[in-house]
Parts: structure tokens; C-alpha cells; sequence
């Protein structure tokens, strides 16, 4: 009893001696360790918590090369007896989960692949009593900067006059980095970013206005070549490609004003008929050109008269041709003279010769009536209607000499349509949005001499255009209803002095400060502190300058900029893409010019550019090889086989011979 009270005691004294020393003396890990192992399982249950620690990976950052593959190997402990253990990875950068509550056993080999850039890890474990442990560890996967890559784009790309451009295409950046996409010869195609659809993929259109006959290389021209460089830039490194764009000419319609019915009388001051015709043509000129070929033609009765070549009719009533007459007048241009070889392309044209036609009244009448509005709709002529509903008028005419009037429909004093050859004609018209107010529609009718009208008056109640403020707010920027905006820009200037360009009244003294604050922070002196500017246009012409770009920024001065001064500067009415390079001077280094370059460790491919395939040996790389290979095995023994049982029999032949 004695011994079993003085281990008591001496258990009592231990423990007491190791709170103390907790308490007041702060051992560090060494320490602990041989207290613990003094201890057992005593020491750890009373003085420490449990615990997961994991030994890799660490709280740190793990260099990687580029098309490397993420691989860790997962290696962790537990100061306990776990039962389960489970882990979870999170792809920090983009918020999700890369692998969930995976099972693992920590006494074999657990790899994993992490996520590009910031990792965490959390592992978690059960003890005996099912109670559950965590740790996480938070670290950066690092790989160097890659060039971006264009995707696949036409070598060859066609449009015609009168046209609008438009081409897209694709480029990745493992990086995720924003790509700027630039253009060689800028105006008139540009390249505008399109749409982020995914991380890695940006997508750009090649786009411009339209397209007119000088950027169709002028008149009778045939055609535009534009070798035009699509470039991307991830803010380092570049990627580019080569692109024709052939503009090709057509041949424009003649233009032709209108003739309208027209009226004489049999006899007296109003028993003539004159007009010359207004035509005009882009590539023939106009009426006087002598280019253009005039004709007219009667839908019945004889020909009273006919047209010059220079587009002249006229005629004097004999007294006893009276009636109604119609006519077609038609001018034909002569047609382009060197038509490109594509030309079909451009919406079935030929480049030949096109004609215009036209259809009028001549009336000739002993005593001109005047031509009656009999009916009209809406009956009523004031009446009122939303800004954005469209509204439907329609009229019915009588005219006594038999003639068909012609009708004029104005909203509000301004020419909106035109119609000729019919009794009963019809208008549609909407006032449209952000529109309120007394409007009015007019309609009249001719027969050349003598008119007849009606007119509505409108009230409008106003109905805001999406976006916009209501009437009487302030705010600018609006645009067109609907528009949306599409900027370029043309080419930087020339880089010029800030401080000569101020004296010279050409900076003003705001945008003079601003520019040397700018170049302060470059360590740029008022000698080579410039500014550039540029013009930047919306293609869709929206009336807007909202997010539109800046056109005038600070540059690098140097007094003579060329392709070898060590600064991206602007010369030769080109800008350089990079320091040196692009634009006037050779091309910027890529991923896709078939050289070796940039760090590359072949063509194209590895250092900054995607990892450069695993070379094979043939026979890999070529299956069929192998069955190659035993055919021919074969047949050779085969052959020796046949060859080897042809001696024997020979030899055994022989020897019966000598017998």
C-alpha cells in the first residue's frame, strides 16, 4: 500500500512540475518534444491540441515552366489517430472548386494538379471520437509569360464597294491577360475588340465604314489591294498575321431625277413640253458627260417625240394629239472598264453596263382640270398618337382629263415619300421617340400643273428613347435610339515636342500640364516630353461620345524617331507595334513567324510559345510501320523456309540417285 501511495505521489509531483513549467517558463519545441516523449500519451492528451499539419505544399510560391502540368504531391500528418482524410482544392483567382472532400490515405502517394495562380488547399480529418480537424494551405502557382495566339484567319478576304467590312477572329492567352489588337494600315479598316467569351479567348472583328470608290483605288480603278498586319499584344509579347483585303469597284447605277406627270394644252402658251433630264453617274459623269445613252419609249399610241443625247426632250402640241400619254424614260451608263476577276462577289454584278428606267404621264387636253383628293384617311385631321406608334394615312385622287395624279407626302415640311401611277396610295410614318409636340403630315397631289392637298395636324405625347432623359433633364452623350457605339481610331501622330507645341498655340495650357505631369512620371525633361494625337470615329455613327477614346496622350520625343532609337514612336505615317519593331519597321517577334527567336527552344514553340511535341521515334509516330515491318518478316521467312525444305528434297533426290 505504501508503494502504490508513493507512486501516487511521485505521478502527483511530475505533473505538478510540468504545469509549473508550462506556466512560467515558455519551453520551446525541443523541449516539449522530450517532455513528450517522457510523457506519452499522458503528456500529449493534457498539454497539446490535435492537430493536422501539412508538410507540402507550403505557404509559398512554386515556379513552374510554361506547358508545364501542376503536379503536387499531398503530404500531411496529425499529432492523433485519424480515421478519415479528406481534402479540398480552390482555385483562388476565378472562385472555384478544383477538387471537393476527396478521400485520400496519407501513408500513400497523393498527387494533384493545381490551378494556375493562387491555390488553397484544405485537409480535414476524423479521431476516434469523430470529431474533425482542419488545416489549409494557400499557395501560388508561377509561370512565365506566354505570347498570345491568334487563331485560324483568311489569307485572302474580299468586299466590294458600298459596302461595310466585317471579319472576325479569335485570339487565346493562357494568361488570361486583356489583349490589344492593332492594324497596320489604319482607314479605313480597323480592329475593334468584340466580345470576352471566355477567360482565355478574346474575340476581334476587322471592320470598317463604308466602303467607297476611292477605297476601291477610284474610278474604273477595278480594285484596292490592302496587306494589312493584325497584331495582338498581351501587354509583353505579340502575335500577328498577314492579310489581303481587296475593296472591289462596281459599277454605281446612273442616278435620274425624277420627271413626274406632267400636262400641256392643245393650243396656247401652255401647249409645249421641255425637260432635260437630271442624270448622273459616279463613273460616266452627268447628263452633259456625253457618257450616258438616253431613250424613251410610248406604252401606246405613236412616238410624239424623243430624247438627245444629252438628255433633252421636247415638243409642241400640233392641235390634234390630245390624251393621255405614258412614257418610259431609261438612261444606260456604259459600265466599268476593268472589272475585277471577283466582281461576282458583289451581289451578282458583271461591271457591265447598267440601265435606269423610269415611268411618267404627258397630258394633253383641250382645258386642264384640276385633279380632287375624293377620300382620305384618317378622317379626322386632328387626332393624337404616341411618339413610337406608326401611324397609317391613305388617300384616294380623281382627275378629269383621265390623268393619274402624282402624290407628295411631307412630315412636317420635309419630303418623305413619293408616289406615281396609282388612284389609291398609302403612307406610314413614325414620329419616334424623345419626339412631343404639334406635327404635322401633308399630302399633294399634281398633275404637273394644277395641285390639291390635304394635311393632318398631330399632337404627339412624348415617349422616352431607352437611356434617355426625360424632356427638359440635362446630360450629354445621347445618340440615336438603340445605337450601339463602335470606336477607332486612326494612327498617332507624330510625336512632338510639349513644350514648343505650347508656345506655338498648338497646346493648350490644361492639356500642356497634364502632359508634363504625365512625363514626370516617366522621368521624361522637357526636352523629351511630346504629345501625339490621333482622330477616332464611330463607325455606327450613333451622335454619341460616350467611352469614347482619348485622342491625345504624352509621348517619348526624340527629334529624328526611327526603327533602331530604342523608343515605341510613331514615323514614316506608321506607328511601331513594339520598341523597334512593327508597323514601319520589321516585324515583331511571334509564335507564328516560322523563325526561331524570343528564347524559343525550336521553331515557334516552347520558351514563350506552346511546349515544343515530344519527339518519337519513327515507328511511333507511324503505326502502320510496324505492320509493315512484320509483312515483310514474314514473306522472308517464308522464302527461306521454302528455299531451305527445295535443298533438302533436292539433296535427298541425289542421294537415291547413287544408290
Amino acid at each position: 500500500m505504501k508503494r502504490v501511495m508513493i507512486l501516487i505521489l511521485c505521478i502527483s509531483l511530475i505533473i505538478f512540475n510540468v504545469i509549473w513549467f508550462f506556466t512560467y517558463n515558455m519551453p520551446d519545441e525541443s523541449t516539449i518534444n522530450t517532455l513528450a516523449s517522457l510523457l506519452g500519451h499522458i503528456f500529449i492528451t493534457i498539454g497539446a491540441p490535435s492537430e493536422i499539419t501539412i508538410v507540402y505544399p507550403e505557404n509559398t510560391t512554386y515556379n513552374f515552366s510554361v506547358g508545364d502540368t501542376y503536379l503536387f504531391s499531398l503530404n500531411v500528418s496529425a499529432n492523433f489517430n485519424a480515421s478519415t482524410w479528406r481534402y479540398s482544392l480552390f482555385d483562388l483567382k476565378h472562385g472555384t472548386i478544383v477538387y471537393d472532400n476527396v478521400a485520400f490515405n496519407p501513408d500513400i502517394n497523393t498527387t494533384f494538379n493545381a490551378a494556375r495562380w493562387s491555390n488553397t488547399i484544405l485537409v480535414s480529418a476524423n479521431n476516434p471520437d469523430g470529431d474533425i480537424f482542419e488545416k489549409n494551405a494557400t499557395f501560388f502557382v508561377y509561370v512565365p509569360n506566354s505570347a498570345p495566339l491568334i487563331g485560324y484567319t483568311e489569307t485572302e478576304l474580299y468586299e466590294c464597294e458600298n459596302k461595310y467590312f466585317s471579319y472576325f477572329f479569335n485570339a487565346t492567352d493562357v494568361d488570361e491577360d486583356v489583349l490589344s489588337p492593332d492594324i497596320s494600315q489604319k482607314n479605313p479598316f480597323y480592329v475593334f475588340t468584340n466580345s470576352f467569351p471566355e477567360l482565355n479567348k478574346t474575340k476581334f472583328e476587322i471592320l470598317s465604314g463604308v466602303l467607297t470608290k476611292a477605297n476601291a483605288g477610284g474610278i474604273n480603278a477595278g480594285y484596292k489591294l490592302y496587306q494589312e498586319t493584325v497584331s495582338v499584344l498581351d501587354g509583353v509579347k505579340p502575335d500577328s498575321r498577314q492579310i489581303n483585303i481587296t475593296v472591289i469597284e462596281v459599277n454605281s447605277a446612273p442616278s435620274v431625277g425624277t420627271i413626274g406627270v406632267q400636262t400641256i394644252w392643245l393650243k396656247g402658251a401652255n401647249n409645249s413640253f421641255y425637260k432635260q433630264v437630271a442624270a448622273s453617274d459616279v463613273e460616266d459623269g452627268g447628263t452633259s458627260s456625253g457618257n450616258l445613252t438616253f431613250n424613251v419609249s410610248f406604252a401606246s399610241g405613236n412616238n410624239l417625240f424623243n430624247i438627245s443625247n444629252m438628255g433633252v426632250m421636247n415638243f409642241t402640241s400640233n392641235g390634234s394629239d390630245a390624251g393621255v400619254y405614258n412614257i418610259s424614260l431609261c438612261v444606260r451608263d456604259r459600265g466599268l472598264t476593268t472589272p475585277h476577276q471577283n466582281i461576282s462577289l458583289c451581289y451578282g454584278q458583271t461591271g457591265g453596263s447598267i440601265e435606269l428606267c423610269q415611268n411618267f404621264s404627258l397630258t394633253i387636253a383641250s382645258q386642264n382640270r384640276q385633279p380632287t383628293i375624293v377620300s382620305y384617311y384618317p378622317s379626322s385631321l386632328n387626332f393624337s398618337v404616341s411618339g413610337t406608334d406608326e401611324v397609317y394615312f391613305n388617300l384616294t385622287s380623281y382627275d378629269p382629263d383621265a390623268t393619274v395624279p402624282d402624290v407628295y407626302w411631307y412630315a412636317d415640311n420635309a419630303l418623305n415619300e413619293y408616289d406615281s401611277g396609282s388612284l389609291f396610295n398609302e403612307f406610314r410614318h413614325t414620329f419616334g421617340c424623345d419626339v412631343s409636340g404639334s406635327h404635322s403630315i401633308k399630302a399633294e397631289i399634281t398633275d404637273g400643273l394644277l395641285n390639291d392637298s390635304v394635311e393632318w395636324n398631330v399632337s404627339v405625347s412624348y415617349v422616352a428613347c431607352p437611356g434617355a432623359a426625360p424632356p427638359g433633364g440635362g446630360g450629354g452623350g445621347g445618340g440615336v435610339s438603340g445605337c450601339g457605339t463602335k470606336w477607332v481610331c486612326d494612327e498617332w501622330k507624330i510625336c512632338q515636342n510639349a513644350k514648343k507645341s505650347l508656345e506655338a498655340g498648338l497646346l493648350s495650357g490644361e492639356d500642356y500640364r497634364s502632359t508634363k505631369d504625365s512625363c514626370s512620371k516617366e522621368n521624361l525633361d522637357e526636352n523629351t516630353c511630346g504629345i501625339q494625337i490621333r482622330n477616332c470615329l464611330d463607325i455606327n455613327s450613333c451622335n454619341s461620345t460616350k467611352n469614347k477614346p482619348q485622342e491625345i496622350q504624352f509621348c517619348h520625343y526624340t527629334e529624328i524617331p526611327s526603327c533602331s532609337d530604342g523608343i515605341k514612336n510613331c514615323h514614316d505615317d506608321l506607328c511601331e507595334f513594339l520598341v523597334d519593331c512593327g508597323g514601319p519597321c520589321n516585324a515583331c517577334p511571334t509564335c507564328s513567324d516560322k523563325i526561331r527567336n524570343q528564347d524559343e527552344e525550336d521553331i515557334d514553340c516552347g520558351g514563350p510559345c506552346p511546349a515544343c511535341p515530344v519527339e518519337k521515334p519513327l515507328i511511333a509516330k507511324i503505326p502502320f510501320l510496324y505492320i509493315f515491318v512484320a509483312i515483310i518478316i514474314s514473306i522472308l521467312v517464308v522464302l527461306i523456309i521454302i528455299r531451305i525444305m527445295r535443298i533438302v528434297s533436292l539433296k535427298r533426290k541425289m542421294e537415291k540417285e547413287e544408290r
